[in-house]
């Protein structure tokens, strides 16, 4: 991996251009402001670009753009009160936003591009170089541009931290530079934070520059995304165990924790299923009573989504620096880890409702409760409410935005996040997800440091417009796949045809734009346990998860293990980044929510079949970990049967895997496949990773041994390093 380094010549979006007067190397740069927009349109507009704004009450007067000479217009404005304002370029008689301009401002019902003029007294932060190395050195130097009225920073506000670690040796006075020189840093996750005030107390934005240590550059497809229910995953410390009076135990807190997660991630327990990401429940402190919930039954905050305090974890999972201490020990490993994100609503109990119910903040006239009467999920997606005592956010109110965003932002640092699951993406304007990443872009753009955002869109099999209309470079990497997910139970829990899966999967490839990442699945804490369902547990009253009826404890079906083992085969080899729901990897079974939130087990307490699932999990995981062609590779499907499914996944350089699924009970003859893409042009030899058969590629094809229901993920015999 080269280093990263950073040009002062990097391209903002942002409209307000702040340059530095009078710099040299003695002395400190004093801002000049000047508000300038810029448009340049994929194609010649003869009529010329015009802009229209609030400035002067989206007069029909507009404001002419000068064409500069390369088909770039631009217009400056001056006299601007430091505050928002609306503005749409106008193309002919067509008004649109700004294409470079991630930032949205509604105005009364409309929507415009959002520019953002502030005080040009407050000093500015800039970047002038940044270079980290696999091997552990940093270079990093960050400038004092003072504000217009030249008060000159304060000596003790000038700050640059490593690792929290303040290094006051950094700062020159004398230029107003911070200049920072490491070798030898440890592998993993660090930062440099810079803050800084001039005399009269203005602040500057500070700079936050997270960045990896490691020998290789990290994709989110090279290894699983696990989510562990923080509640239900593993209980570390018992002091904090609190559960609601009068709430079901499968609805109340059963004394999972941050500390719990970490014992694992130390004892190696992700390592082994090749995990590269982890996913935890939202952290926010939820409110402490019991409320209604689905079916009319009482429920406690356990699962984290009502949020009722910000910028406070839940003490039920613990403190801030022990969930600092879970990603400081996941970061160790090389493993990322990303917070569940509720952007959508907070409840009734929080600060923000209680202040700003009136205020533009929430959906309070608009609002309903989604699916009541009247009040349809899809169509009143953007303004209903999951239930009474959830207020629903207006995302078109431009504080809210700042102040929500702020908070994300807040959590990716106190906490050392990489990234966010963002929760009901459909439910919230795409100003969310839009602001979000454009924020993430910014350190990004500084650091090289790349940020996982995932969505979770519920739609049916045939949502796949849905999902793709929140993913773009501007707004999400990918979501959780439902529209594959649905054909993967009918295929492998209730053993339809493979070929329905297949379909499936040969959609998803026509259909999104390159650089998805996507999340396929078995299940997840909204849906019955996949092994339920395999196990044909969910008929009758054995659905309902509050019935006596529902599943017992454990399975011991061993067909249903069988399927579920067919099914994990098939998912943790696609494209994309994989996700284990805690207690999937052993079978755990349950009915809806919350029944398919039981606490996890571990060690002695996992039954001989569902080892039997771990195991093959863990081999699987090993397998994508070790071979970039199941992380990255092209996916082609060489046979397609009823209880057969051949697929290959290809590197441009011709190293690849093939992946066996074969469920029929029968002896079948070996069968020679044609292979595609020049796989095994640089080797031959390919072993399977399960059975340690091996197969030779003989040009174009390959005879496959095909025993009955067995699975097999064939690799280079001799381990490709790229």
């Amino acid at each position: 991996m080269t280093p990263f380094r950073f040009s002062r010549a990097l391209a903002l979006p942002v409209l307000l251009v702040a340059s530095a007067c009078g710099e040299s190397e003695e002395s400190i740069p004093v801002r000049t402001c000047e508000v300038k927009l810029t448009y340049a349109p994929q194609q010649s507009v003869p009529s010329g670009v015009s802009v229209v704004g609030e400035w002067n009450g989206f007069s029909s007067s507009r404001l002419k753009m000068e064409d500069r000479g390369d088909g770039v217009f631009t217009a400056r404005l001056e006299g601007l009160e430091p505050r928002d304002y609306g503005y749409r370029f106008v193309v002919g008689d067509k008004e649109m936003l700004d294409p470079e301009n991630p930032y949205s401002r509604w105005v009364r019902a409309d929507e415009y591009s959002r520019l953002q003029v502030p005080d040009c007294r407050q000093p500015v932060l800039e970047l002038r170089r940044f270079e980290a190395t696999p091997e552990g050195a940093l270079n990093v130097e960050v400038a004092y541009v003072d504000g217009t009225d030249e008060a000159g920073p304060s000596r003790e506000d000038m700050v640059l931290t490593l690792d929290g670690e303040a290094r006051p040796d950094a700062y020159d006075p004398a230029t107003g530079r911070f200049v920072l020189s490491e070798t030898g840093l440890a592998q993993g996750k660090h930062h440099v934070k810079v803050t800084a005030k001039d005399s009269a107390g203005r602040a500057s934005e500070p700079i936050y520059l997270p960045f990896w240590v490691e020998p290789q550059k990290f994709r989110w497809e090279s290894g699983m995304m696990y989510f562990a229910f923080t509640d239900r995953f593993h209980n570390g410390r018992g002091d904090n165990d609190a559960p609601v009076a009068d709430v079901d135990p499968i609805a109340n807190y059963n004394g999972g924790d941050f500390a719990g997660i970490t014992q694992k991630i130390e004892e190696g327990y992700f390592d082994a299923l090749g995990v590269r990401t982890l996913w935890v429940s939202p952290v926010d402190q939820n409110p402490e009573g019991r409320f209604i919930g689905t079916g009319g039954k009482y429920y406690a905050g356990y699962h984290g989504y009502w949020p009722s305090q910000p910028r406070t974890t839940q003490w039920r999972f613990g403190s801030l620096e022990e969930l600092r201490a879970l990603t400081a020990a996941a970061h160790k490993r090389g493993i990322r880890v990303i917070a569940d994100l509720v952007l959508n609503h907070v409840h009734q109990e929080h600060p923000y409702w209680v202040q700003h119910q009136d205020d533009g903040w929430f959906n309070t006239s608009a609002s309903c409760v989604c699916g009541s009467e009247w009040c349809d999920w899809e169509e009143k997606r953007l303004v209903c409410k999951f239930t009474n005592y959830l207020p629903d956010f207006n995302w078109r109110s431009a504080d809210m935005v700042d102040t929500f965003i702020a908070d994300s932002l807040w959590w990716l640092e106190a906490a050392d996040f990489d990234g966010f699951r963002l929760d009901a993406v459909k439910h919230m304007e795409q100003v969310a997800g839009r602001t979000l990443r454009a924020k993430l872009r910014d350190i990004t753009a500084m650091t090289g440091t790349e940020f996982y955002l995932v969505g979770e869109t519920f739609v049916g099999a045939d949502g796949r417009s849905q999902i793709a209309r929140y993913i773009s470079p501007r707004e999400l990497d990918g979501q959780f796949d439902f529209p594959l997910y649905w054909p993967v139970r009918e295929s492998f829990a209730d053993g339809q045809s493979l070929q329905r899966v297949d379909e499936a999967v040969r959609a998803n490839e026509v259909f999104y734009a390159p650089g998805t990442i996507n999340s396929p699945f078995l299940g997840n804490h909204d849906v019955a346990r996949f092994m339920s369902q395999a196990a044909k547990q969910l008929e009758g009253e054995g659905g309902d998860p509050f019935s006596p009826n529902r599943p017992p404890p454990t399975v011991t079906d061993p067909a249903a293990f069988e399927k579920l083992k067919y099914g994990f085969a098939f998912v943790l080899t696609q494209p994309g980044v994989p996700l284990i729901y805690y207690g999937d990897e052993i079978g755990l079974p349950g009915a809806g929510d919350p029944d398919n939130r039981r606490p996890m087990r571990f060690g002695d307490r996992v039954e001989p079949l569902e080892r039997e699932v771990l195991e093959l999990v863990q081999k699987l995981g090993q397998a994508r970990r070790e071979h970039p062609a199941l992380q990255t590779g092209d996916r082609h499907t060489l046979r397609v049967e009823n209880d057969l499914y051949i697929f290959q996944r290809t590197l441009p350089d011709g190293h690849g895997a093939i992946v066996v699924i074969n469920r029929s009970p029968l002896q079948r003859p070996p069968l020679e496949i044609d292979v595609v893409g020049g796989l095994g042009r640089l080797n031959p030899s390919y072993k399977d990773v399960l059975s340690e058969r091996t197969v030779q590629i003989n040009g174009t094809s390959v005879v496959l041994e095909l025993p009955p229901r067995s699975i097999s993920v064939y690799v280079p015999a001799q381990r490709h390093i790229p």
